[in-house]
C-alpha cells in the first residue's frame, strides 16, 4: 500500500483518489467499452420489463397472447425512456432514465385477472380489463403527480428511502 497514500486535504476531504475506478466523474469511454456497456444494459433491462409481463401471461392462461404482451411491453418501454430523455415540455426528466414495468403491481393485475377469470372470462376478457384498469390508473397517477411537491412534507426522505 505504499502508492495509496493521501495529502491532508483528502484525508479531511473525503476526496482521495479511488485507485479501482478505470473512469473518472467527466471522462468518456472509448466506442468498443461503450458499446460493450450498452449491450448490457439493453440486456439487463429486458429482464426487468420482459419477466412481469411472462409471469402475467403464463400465470393467467394468457399463452397465445403472451409474444403480443412481450412486444408490447418493449415498445412502450421505448418510447417512455425517450420521452424520459428527450424531455417533451414538463415531461420527463431530461436524462436516460430506463421506463420498464415494475414488479410492484403484479399482485394487484393477477388478482384483478383473477377476478375475471373466475366469472368465466376469456383471455379477451382479462386483457381488457387489465388494460382498462391500466388505462384508468395512469390518470390517477398523473393526477398525485401535480400534488407530490405538497406530499413531501408528509412522505419524508426517510420515509421514502426505507420503502
Amino acid at each position: 500500500m505504499a502508492g495509496l497514500t493521501m495529502t491532508a486535504t483528502e484525508s479531511r476531504s473525503g476526496d482521495a483518489p479511488n485507485q479501482d475506478l478505470i473512469y473518472q466523474l467527466e471522462d468518456r469511454p472509448g466506442p468498443l467499452p461503450a458499446t460493450f456497456a450498452a449491450i448490457q444494459h439493453v440486456l439487463a433491462s429486458f429482464v426487468g420489463v420482459i419477466t412481469p409481463t411472462l409471469i402475467i401471461g403464463s400465470v393467467l392462461g394468457l399463452g397465445d397472447y403472451v409474444p403480443y404482451l412481450v412486444s408490447m411491453a418493449l415498445f412502450v418501454s421505448g418510447i417512455g425512456t425517450f420521452i424520459q430523455a428527450k424531455r417533451i415540455g414538463p415531461i420527463g426528466a431530461g436524462m436516460l432514465c430506463l421506463q420498464g414495468t415494475s414488479f410492484g403491481f403484479l399482485s394487484v393485475i393477477l388478482a384483478a385477472g383473477f377476478i375475471v377469470k373466475g366469472r368465466g372470462g376469456s383471455p379477451e376478457d382479462i386483457l381488457a380489463t387489465l388494460f382498462g384498469v391500466g388505462f384508468c390508473a395512469a390518470f390517477v397517477e398523473i393526477a398525485v403527480s401535480r400534488y407530490i411537491h405538497r406530499l413531501r412534507r408528509v412522505i419524508t426522505p426517510v420515509v421514502t428511502g426505507t420503502i
